[in-house]
């Protein structure tokens, strides 16, 4: 009997939890990001910096999917402020959104007496690497089954990474090299609450449905995806008192010089993307809560679904106001924490 009870409870726990990081070892991590449309990227990022710093994860590379030259740049900017200008950066080519935005150009140029504030290992964006180029090479070198990527924007390089054939660097397609090499798809898009207006259209779909609808018609079956709703990050804010208190030691700060410029300070903003790092990195902290196992698509008004089935491999995160309360404090400690000594 006791044997029974121990498998169900096996069970249970495979299923609340399909996706666990290794002990002790960091994840391998992928961060692909339309950095400049929100604020919440540049958290995002620096979120992830601080996890690496506790040595919980390993940031692979940076890719954007937004099609302006200081968006990657603004990437760059942030990798060295935080002491990591050696990570490889990708760009997307033909992509879409190609306008500056209120921070990123800002960010990357920001000067003080005639002087540029922010070191950064590319001076032009044009010296940085195509995405799709950057990811096959980045997945091919690692071991299998061991990389999560985390998308915090449109599906436009994913989507053509799983559509790219065999090359030099590696001759397996893209939808094979993410089959071998990848683990989880941790992703910020679509929204899952039953208050969802009929006319919501989510922004990481709606800006790039082809890119989206491709995306999860071609992701390997076998790979989870685990999916943050437009509701989760709004329900978790992100303080504007943090931005006043929490970056002051240091006289300029990439994160709060953006945040103060994306818009009119103070204001709160939703954590969308950072949500997605958070689970990506510690799944099993109870941070959120999953939905039943299920598929996403893109329906036939491009909006994203999630449709239950036991035999889905595809979830979205829940939030309690318990989670909420403890989550907000994790995030806005993790996003404001100093770089490495």
């Amino acid at each position: 009997m006791r044997m029974i009870q121990l498998l169900i409870s096996l069970v249970f726990c495979f299923c609340a939890f399909p996706y666990t990081a290794e002990a002790g070892e960091p994840v391998r991590l992928i961060f692909d990001t339309d950095i400049g449309n929100d604020i919440d990227d540049a958290l995002a990022l620096a979120v992830i910096h601080a996890l690496q710093s506790r040595e919980e994860c390993e940031l692979l590379a940076v890719t954007s999917s937004k099609d302006n030259p200081h968006s990657s740049l603004c990437c760059d900017v942030i990798n060295t402020f935080y002491g990591r200008p050696q990570i490889p950066l990708g760009r997307v080519h033909q992509g879409v959104t190609p306008k500056d935005g209120s921070y990123v150009r800002k960010v990357v140029e920001y000067s003080a007496r005639g002087k540029p504030v922010f070191p950064r290992r590319y001076q032009q964006a044009e010296d940085i690497p195509e995405a799709v180029t950057v990811l096959r090479k980045i997945l091919a070198e690692q071991p299998d089954q061991s990389v999560v990527l985390v998308v915090v924007g449109f599906s436009t390089n994913i989507a053509r990474l799983l559509q790219s054939p065999g090359n030099e660097t590696c001759s397996l397609t893209g939808k094979e090299l993410v089959t071998q090499k990848v683990k989880l798809l941790s992703q910020m898009i679509g929204r899952f609450d039953k208050e969802k207006p009929t006319a919501f259209h989510e922004y990481n779909v709606k800006v790039d449905i082809p890119a989206a609808r491709t995306l999860y018609e071609l992701w390997p079956a076998q790979i989870p995806v685990v999916v943050s709703g437009w509701e989760v990050g709004r329900a978790i804010q992100n303080r504007a008192s943090s931005i006043i208190n929490d970056y002051n030691y240091v006289k300029f700060h990439p994160i709060k010089i953006g945040y103060e410029y994306w818009n009119q300070m103070p204001y709160d903003r939703p954590t969308y993307d950072l949500t997605s790092v958070l689970y990506a990195v510690r799944p099993a902290r109870g941070y959120f809560g999953l939905s039943k196992p299920g598929k996403l698509r893109i329906n036939e008004q491009g909006k994203l679904e999630h449709s239950t089935d036991p035999n889905g491999n595809h979830r979205y995160l829940t939030v309690t106001s318990v989670q909420i309360f403890r989550t907000q404090e994790v995030l806005e400690s993790l996003s404001s924490q100093p770089p490495a000594p």
